[in-house]
């Protein structure tokens, strides 16, 4: 998800900064990063976003709460994201540094677990309040990691159409100094931890951490957790076919007891994770059936074809309605599919 907030995220100093780290296992090779893909303008969620973000964050008065997961997994959840630490002797692992507002309140949270410093930073996508305080952390001696379409993406800048939101490039400090392509083993106390790259999905540069351990699945943006339709970003190369693909690689590491880590809120069950999956299947289909027998985007909305889904995956107050997830899943329909990796 985008922070909820009228203006990108405040700015970061460069630095001089370029750690290493030998003890990465890189399970494919390295390849080109993908151009992103761009779609059509989503104007429904523009005007959502826009009274979603009339009113600026304070986040000197956000607190996060910590939740033990268990085999060393805690997760810090804020209003408006998710993050998680693996903690042990090797040091902290971070899974997202939030907002650069968030970023002294992260590393509290994750001192208040264990008294060892941030060793590793995993970027699950290129918004914003995903990475945006991964400056500091590279500051206190990080290193970070991502898929490489997220350091290309930080690196230019990007438009968020959907949210009416302009991300200006990161300086080089905050950028990801480890890349991978498909598929990325970290051995970290103990613990294996698995990135998978899902293509097009959320984004054009999510990353699925799987701590194979504790049993725990962060899923980027790819899932909206109990009562959420998910969110995809089609101006940063998210797609509704690509979505269905995460879920579907979520499912096969998962078992009945997997705890699965949204966007934003607290973790879901492998039982919910089907749920939004099939889902996401129904409307593709209906959606598909209304584009097929030569329906507008107007008319398709009209239709109402995912109304009887609404009560379950409509979150009262948000700005994923069913008329307006009807419209994202037209446009991406119409689209077709992303361009493969260049």
């Amino acid at each position: 998800m985008l922070a909820r907030r009228a203006s990108p995220p405040s700015g970061v100093t460069p630095s001089n900064y370029g750690p290493t780290m030998a003890h990465l296992d890189t399970r494919m090779a390295r390849t080109h990063v993908k151009r992103p893909f761009t779609t059509l303008v989503l104007a429904a969620l523009v005007c959502s976003a826009a009274a979603v973000s009339a009113q600026p964050v304070d986040y000197s008065k956000l607190e996060i709460k910590t939740t033990d997961l268990g085999q060393g997994v805690h997760l810090l959840g804020w209003q408006g994201g998710d993050s998680l630490i693996l903690t042990g002797d090797d040091g902290v692992l971070l899974v997202d540094t939030s907002v650069a507002e968030m970023g002294d309140k992260i590393k509290a949270a994750a001192a208040k677990v264990s008294g060892k410093p941030i060793k590793l930073v995993i970027n699950t996508h290129a918004h914003a309040d995903h990475f945006g305080a991964n400056e500091a952390m590279a500051k206190g001696g990080a290193t970070i990691v991502a898929h490489a379409n997220l350091r290309e993406r930080m690196a230019k800048g990007q438009r968020i159409a959907a949210f009416n939101q302009t991300i200006p490039p990161s300086p080089p400090a905050a950028l990801p100094t480890v890349t991978y392509a498909d598929a990325l083993s970290l051995h970290f106390d103990g613990e294996t931890v698995q990135l998978f790259h899902v293509p097009n999905a959320h984004t054009d540069s999510d990353t699925l951490v799987h701590f194979k351990r504790a049993n725990v699945i962060h899923a980027s943006g790819t899932f909206g957790g109990d009562g959420s339709y998910p969110f995809f970003d089609s101006s940063s190369g998210g797609s509704l076919a690509g979505m269905i693909a995460a879920q579907e690689k979520m499912l096969s590491l998962a078992d009945a007891n997997t705890r699965i880590v949204p966007d934003e809120g607290d973790p879901g069950s492998t039982a919910v994770l089907r749920a939004c999956h099939d889902a996401l299947i129904e409307i593709r289909t209906r959606v598909q059936k209304l584009i097929d027998a030569g329906k507008t985007e107007d008319e398709a909305v009209a239709a109402k074809p995912t109304n009887d889904l609404d009560a379950r995956w409509v979150r009262p107050g948000g700005f994923l309605t069913g008329d307006t997830y009807t419209r994202m899943a037209y446009q991406s329909l119409k689209a077709g599919s992303p361009p493969a990796a260049r």
